[in-house]
């Protein structure tokens, strides 16, 4: 899949979606996320501590292993709760601040058979805009 790259909110906005996502933590959330988003993280705030300090002191492979678990078991909860009554044609807009990265991929991945969607890179430019 090719991320979309968006350069204004504007362009953003003129995009068929249902749902805007924001993927990151309920901090990085709260401290800036696109207009209208709804966070539906793939790590909580410890758990992302958890997985980052097992990559910097033991190695990337456990931090990705332990981070891949973690993601599934939220992921699923994402899709057994908030996003269990979306049917086929739902397109979401999944995004993570910092680009398209795992966390994204990860939920997009996992909820792909829940319709068409859409995967966001937004740049610097787009977050000034607010």
């Amino acid at each position: 899949m090719t991320p979309l790259i968006i350069t204004s909110l504007s362009d953003l906005y003129s995009l068929s979606v249902d749902n805007i996502i924001d993927v990151r933590t309920p901090t990085e959330y709260a401290e800036d996320h696109i207009p209208g988003a709804i966070n539906l993280p793939v790590l909580s705030n410890s758990q992302r501590k958890e997985v980052g300090t097992i990559y910097k002191q033991v190695n990337p492979f456990d931090a990705r292993k332990i981070g891949g678990a973690l993601v599934a078991n939220n992921t699923a909860n994402h899709l057994q709760g908030p996003l269990a009554e979306k049917g086929g044609g739902w397109q979401p807009l999944i995004y993570c601040w910092r680009g398209v990265n795992v966390l994204a991929h990860s939920l997009l991945y996992l909820i792909k058979s829940a319709g068409e969607c859409a995967c966001l890179k937004v740049v610097t430019k787009a977050i000034d805009e607010k």
